[in-house]
């Protein structure tokens, strides 16, 4: 069998990183995850969604009863003006009918761990910064700035927005004029983003958070470059962010700039810029600002950027890695995840560890995804507009998606986006719960009887 001589080096234990070292556990592939940030893990981030897409999997992997014990169905969105009169809503009560799950919102902390959990801390290696890659017929060689070295088969680059496996991969394609010019263009962006997560609060004071659904809230700023969003989470907390649109010569001046650059003093200089927006609870934002601790706001930049070349050689690039989205309509976990599906499932059926089964390996993986990675780049960019631009045509047009357009059009936007919910071909299929059927799916002829993890678990619950 190919998958048990085939050896994955993946770097970056992101979700997508840790989606993808879960799946070929069960795949039984041998992975190690290399992660630059040294010591214990720990997850950070505002909140995140899953959309329909993804969730055939977790109840594939038996995850999905976690998940939901994690998360809040997302019921609506509304959009308000500043003096929160409302614009309009979209209605997302129905979705779980037609595709078979709700689209869940949590927090991105809760998601990490649940991943985190299922994988061995054998298979993550911490404190591994890529400093160079070298490849050739017979492998893949990693170097690592504290002059480690790791080998594998494959190395799957799932490292983020500024992926240190793409900044090799890419030198080696630009010396060898490989390379096509817009992937040398940097990540466009054009929004600062302040993000943070409250304490628990009293319900007393925001009602909202007693409800079992997530009704998201969005207000578009009056006279100032802004829009704010209230997200209410599981243990009554608020997911916040404020979104600063940046004008084109603030654009031009920040190009180099990136969010690691930003410290304390940067996110508190924002959060004061904010502080007196009104609240659509009541009161202003600082009400939710004060209930957040210092550790869990964060200052980011809203970037972008679809990438053409996903893989060359041995190396291949997933995730934020090749199509970085912005977070507005919540794909950039999601899609990340859906290569890891796309990707596993190749990986099992790879013939050999031959270049040209590799190769062609990749090329099926690039033509399976790059359709949904480009459009999830587009989409997030016209969900960023659509709720928060400020230009006169950009508010006719929400106005009009909110109010006017028939509701069959959304859905057919929807459609198009959810046709895809893949799982494991490796694993037992899980019944496809929704009115509007996802793309077929063949299992693979040598798919395993148990489901692993799952039995495993429950054995190691049981001898515990």
């Amino acid at each position: 069998m190919a998958s048990e001589r085939l050896k994955v080096l993946i770097v970056g234990a992101g979700l997508g990183g840790l989606t993808l070292g879960l799946l070929l556990e069960q795949a039984g592939i041998p992975f190690t995850i290399l992660e630059k940030h040294s010591g214990e893990l720990i997850p950070l981030g505002s909140s995140i969604s899953l959309n329909q897409a993804i969730q055939p999997l977790f109840e594939q992997l038996g995850m999905l009863s976690e998940l939901e014990a994690i998360s809040k169905p997302l019921s609506t969105m509304t959009f308000l003006k500043e003096n929160m009169s409302k614009i309009g809503s979209l209605d997302l009560q129905s979705d779980s009918v037609r595709y078979g799950y709700h689209n869940r919102i949590m927090d991105r902390p809760s998601l990490y761990r649940l991943l985190l959990s299922r994988i061995s801390p054998d298979n993550i290696v911490t404190g591994k910064r890529v400093n160079d890659i070298e490849q050739n017929q017979d492998g893949v060689l990693v170097r690592c700035s504290d002059n480690s070295v790791f080998t594998a088969d494959i190395l799957v680059g799932a490292d983020g927005a500024y992926s240190c496996v793409r900044r090799c991969l890419y030198r080696d394609l630009r010396t060898t004029k490989q390379l096509p010019k817009s992937d040398m263009a940097p990540l466009a962006f054009d929004h600062h983003c302040l993000v943070g997560v409250t304490d628990p609060i009293d319900p007393i004071y925001f009602p909202d958070l007693t409800r079992d659904t997530c009704d998201m809230m969005v207000v578009i700023g009056k006279d100032k470059p802004y829009s704010w969003w209230l997200i209410p989470l599981k243990g009554n907390r608020i997911a916040w962010r404020v979104t600063y649109n940046l004008p084109t010569t603030q654009i031009r001046q920040e190009h180099h700039i990136r969010s690691s650059d930003w410290g304390p003093d940067q996110v508190q200089e924002m959060a004061d810029a904010c502080r007196d927006f009104a609240c659509p609870y009541g009161g202003t934002l600082a009400d939710v600002i004060d209930k957040t601790p210092k550790d869990r706001m964060s200052k980011v930049l809203l970037e972008e950027k679809f990438f053409e070349t996903w893989y060359h050689n041995r190396t291949v690039l997933m995730g934020d890695a090749c199509h970085k989205v912005v977070p507005h309509a919540g794909q950039g976990a999601a899609q990340a995840m859906l290569d890891a599906v796309s990707l596993a499932n190749l990986l099992y059926e790879i013939p050999s560890t031959s270049p040209k089964d590799i190769q062609a390996t990749f090329e099926a993986y690039y033509k399976e995804r790059v359709a949904f990675g480009k459009a999830a780049v587009q989409g997030s960019r016209t969900m960023g507009r659509l709720s928060g631009g400020h230009k006169w045509t950009e508010s006719l047009v929400r106005s009009m998606f909110l109010n006017v357009i028939p509701n069959k059009v959304q859905q057919s936007i929807l459609d198009k986006m959810l046709s895809h919910r893949p799982q494991a071909i490796f694993l037992p299929f899980v019944e496809d719960r929704g009115e509007f059927k996802a793309k077929v799916q063949t299992p693979s002829n040598r798919m395993r009887d148990l489901s692993g993890l799952c039995v495993r678990k429950s054995q190691l619950d049981l001898e515990s």
